[in-house]
């Protein structure tokens, strides 16, 4: 059955897709785009949690530029979002880093999203490199997040909030902790200044 299951998420998955991309051609339904874009990243996300739970969810390491992964989400989402001020600041990235690109961008994808649906005006995409680690940081100037999600030592999927089920902050935080430099692992963040703070830190 869960065989089956994901084959159904897979095959609605790409043909959101295939709907996005011919929206995109049409060049007259942007926010359309982004809405199908959005939930094929929700079912993908529902792919990588069965893979998870049946332990085969792994990291395909290489080497990839953090600066033009952050351009790439901020153009993304300034044509979903275009009243607000969405900006990209890599000036303190190395040049490139080793991680699963793929993962990695989706687990931001999910952190952007959600604060561009909280902003009041403006989201910042950040990446900078600091005691041996690579840092990217999504920050919005919404109301931040709920004070129990600050204080729960295990980030995990809820009833829905904020920040909807808490899926794709979950995945985060396991596709952050499927990288791995000497017995130190990647992990995820939540903070609260002058609106919500998501890290993913990666060794």
């Amino acid at each position: 059955m869960k065989d089956i299951s994901a084959a159904v998420i897979h095959d609605v998955k790409n043909q959101l897709a295939e709907l996005a991309l011919r929206l995109e051609t049409r060049g007259d339904a942007v926010l359309e785009t982004g809405i199908a874009l959005a939930v094929a990243r929700r079912l993908t996300e529902l792919l990588l949690l069965q893979r998870q739970q049946a332990g085969m969810l792994q990291a395909n390491i290489d080497s990839a530029s953090p600066a033009d992964l952050l351009q790439e989400l901020a153009a993304d989402y300034r044509s979903q979002f275009p009243n607000l001020d969405i900006h990209a600041e890599s000036a303190g990235a190395p040049p490139y880093w080793f991680y699963d690109a793929v993962l990695i961008r989706l687990a931001l994808a999910n952190a952007a999203h959600n604060a561009c649906r909280n902003a009041r005006s403006s989201v910042i995409l950040a990446a900078r490199q600091q005691d041996g680690l690579l840092i990217f940081e999504i920050a919005d100037d919404g109301p931040g997040f709920p004070a129990e999600m600050l204080a729960a030592t295990d980030i995990a999927p809820t009833p829905a909030s904020r920040h909807g089920t808490g899926l794709g902050l979950y995945l985060a935080g396991k596709i952050a902790g499927l990288h791995v430099l000497n017995n130190k692992f990647g992990s995820v963040e939540l903070a609260n200044r002058d609106g919500a703070i998501f890290r993913l830190k990666l060794p």
